[in-house]
């Protein structure tokens, strides 16, 4: 309806004309077109459908190529086409069907196309002349009366590029997919609004260079070509435009070759070995590259996708081309200019073929062989080792440091407690190295704290710091010669403890923390251990003193040494006797050995040598009531059952 509205308003009449022309073209093509009828089945007035039926006998019938020359030729002129507009104009009758109007039209139309053709044999003449200025003014006319001269575009293009090595008004930017244009606001075009901007394509031995839109109308200063013909030399030119028509000189670039380099080249040197890797530019059809060896002779290289490698070089400096090639649309093939980059095969270290590690007095022993020209490192690789034989990519700075252990007199390292590590062998030569082969080693971390005493029914209670880290701990009872292992999990022991059955003899207990893999070279801790006493108990009882006339005999306390193990230890623990007096209706018990008076105190030795002994309470002592307690002192108080009486018989009145 826009279009309409628009049609309407430049031709009141512009509609009926349309139907017109159109119900013409269907009299025309109908069998009975010649009758009113039909006219008027086509919705034709009655009164109109004579004429309208005489006009369509009467006008000439046109072929498709004429209908369509005539359909197009007022659109052609009315965008300054002239030279499509005359093509189009030679197609139809010269006398315009019996139109004066139109044959009228249609001769402005071809002497328009005459003064253009002039103008342009001026313009090339004065060219020819060498007056750049006066060819330029005239192919500017030419291009203002006729939009689509592709000769008048083409001479603005010649006698406005910059010199040659001179900088360019527009400037293009080859990338590897496109052809980024730019350019700056001169002293003469301030007041221009809009742009067209063109490609022009040198084709050896083809004639005028091809014209190819690439920004039909841009306010910016700025375009992308985003197909180029690559391999093809082009230049690009911009026109100031006015009301949508060339409106002065061009701004031209200097030519281009469109033959982008390859991108993110990478020369990397290896073990007698260069290794180059690319990103080939969408448009080329293959890549090529060469290598020139120390002197100066070329070196065999198999290029592949992305990239090659040459093997069984010499050290020295190395000299890599790599260049591209396109296939143009005519056929041809053309190289790009090539980048040029050295690299320098340095001697690298001999690699490290096997690395062994034997544990040994608390620590590591390693040895290894390969590496002989150069200084191996053993290192823990952050992230993972990488593999046998990698080539490192890093200064020699940027290795891990060497391992941080201990080393003893005898070349031993000694991991720390709880390592859990892999140790990777580095041959390091200058500023390259090789990644050699790993090992994986295991110190656990020792048991700490532990201590045992004898519980009821033939057991002893181990309680001990579970060490960090650790899953299982390895537990061994050695009595009379015989060694029992219990192996204790984490879990188990946290919700139950450790109890073990012993005998009444002596026992000798170890631990340590057992080996969480099974692929690592094992450093055992030193196991901890303790030693529990043969079984012991001293038990003690208060007889109350026998009646002598009108008072008591003072109470004795007898204190008695058993075991049914031979060969007792003399280190027995003290025995004290403690007296707690009433200070309420019943005496309390004594809580603790300070809580109270000694009323006795006897001597490991004493007890060991005597085994038993018996002793009054004196009456100085404390007076009556008071409650008897006794206690075991010193380091093997735990290890010797304290045998104690009723509570009942304890208490003194």
């Amino acid at each position: 309806m826009q279009r309409v509205a628009e049609l309407c308003d430049q031709d009141p009449t512009a509609l009926r004309r349309v139907l017109l022309y159109q119900l013409i073209e269907l009299l025309q093509g109908h069998p009975q077109g010649g009758r009113a009828a039909t006219a008027v089945s086509l919705g034709v007035d009655a009164g109109e459908a004579p004429a309208l039926v005489h006009a369509a006998r009467m006008r000439r019938r046109l072929n498709s190529k004429e209908r369509e020359a005539a359909e197009e030729v007022q659109d052609a002129w009315a965008l300054r086409h002239i030279r499509r507009a005359a093509r189009l104009a030679s197609l139809l009758p010269a006398d315009g069907g019996r139109d004066p109007l139109l044959a009228n039209h249609l001769i402005h139309i071809a002497n328009l196309a005459k003064e253009t053709d002039t103008l342009l044999v001026a313009a090339q003449r004065r060219e020819g002349e060498g007056d750049v200025e006066a060819a330029g003014e005239a192919y500017l006319r030419v291009s203002r009366l006729a939009a689509d001269s592709g000769r008048a575009l083409r001479g603005l293009v010649r006698t406005h590029r910059p010199a040659e090595g001179a900088s360019a008004p527009l400037t293009a930017e080859l990338t590897p997919e496109a052809v980024k244009l730019a350019w700056a606001n001169t002293m003469d075009d301030t007041e221009v609004t809009a742009w067209r901007v063109i490609r022009l394509e040198r084709l050896p031995r083809h004639g005028p260079a091809p014209i190819t839109e690439i920004q039909g109308r841009t306010a910016s200063r700025s375009a992308q070509d985003a197909r180029p013909p690559f391999g093809s030399e082009v230049r690009y030119a911009a026109f100031p435009l006015s009301d949508g028509f060339v409106d002065g000189p061009p701004l031209v670039s200097q030519p281009l070759l469109l033959t982008p380099e390859v991108s993110d080249l990478r020369l990397v040197d290896g073990r007698e070995r260069v290794t180059a890797t690319w990103t080939r530019p969408p448009g080329a059809a293959r890549v090529d590259a060469g290598v020139t060896g120390p002197d100066g002779g070329g070196v065999e290289t198999a290029v592949g996708e992305g990239g090659f490698a040459v093997c069984g070089l010499r050290d020295g400096t190395y000299r890599v081309r790599v260049s591209c090639r396109y296939r143009t649309a005519d056929g041809r093939e053309v190289r790009s200019p090539g980048l040029e980059e050295s690299v320098t095969v340095h001697p690298w270290p001999s690699p490290v073929h096997d690395l062994t590690a034997t544990a040994r007095d608390g620590g590591v022993a390693f040895s290894w062989t390969g590496g002989e020209d150069a200084e191996v490192r053993l290192v823990e690789w952050p992230g993972g080792a990488p593999t046998s034989g990698t080539e490192l990519q890093l200064t020699t700075s940027e290795l891990p440091s060497p391992l941080p252990w201990r080393e003893t007199a005898s070349g031993v390292l000694v991991p720390p407690p709880g390592a859990l590590v892999c140790v990777t062998a580095v041959a390091v030569r200058g500023e390259r190295a090789l990644a050699g082969p790993s090992v994986r080693i295991e110190a656990p971390p020792p048991v700490t704290a532990m201590a045992a005493e004898r519980i009821a029914h033939g057991r002893a209670r181990i309680t001990f710091d579970w060490p960090t880290g650790v899953r299982q701990v390895t537990v061994s009872a050695e009595q009379e010669g015989r060694c029992t292992e219990h192996r204790v999990m984490r879990s188990g022991y946290l919700r139950e403890g450790l109890t073990v059955p012993v005998g009444p003899s002596g026992v000798r207990l170890t631990a340590s923390a057992a080996a969480s893999t099974t692929d690592a070279v094992l450093v055992p801790p030193a196991p901890t251990a303790t030693v529990l006493p043969a079984d012991a108990a001293i038990a003690y009882r208060v007889a109350p003193g026998s009646r002598r006339a009108l008072r008591r005999s003072p109470p004795t306390v007898r204190v008695t040494l058993s075991s049914s193990a031979d060969g007792l230890a003399a280190d027995l623990p003290e025995f004290v006797l403690v007296a707690r007096p009433s200070t309420g209706s019943s005496p309390i018990r004594p809580r603790d050995p300070a809580d109270g008076t000694t009323v006795l105190r006897l001597s490991g030795e004493e007890l060991h040598r005597a085994r038993s002994i018996e002793r009054e309470i004196g009456s100085d002592v404390c007076r009556p009531p008071y409650a008897l307690r006794g206690f075991l002192l010193g380091a093997k108080a735990a290890s010797v059952r304290l045998e104690e009486p009723s509570p009942a018989t304890l208490v003194v009145r």
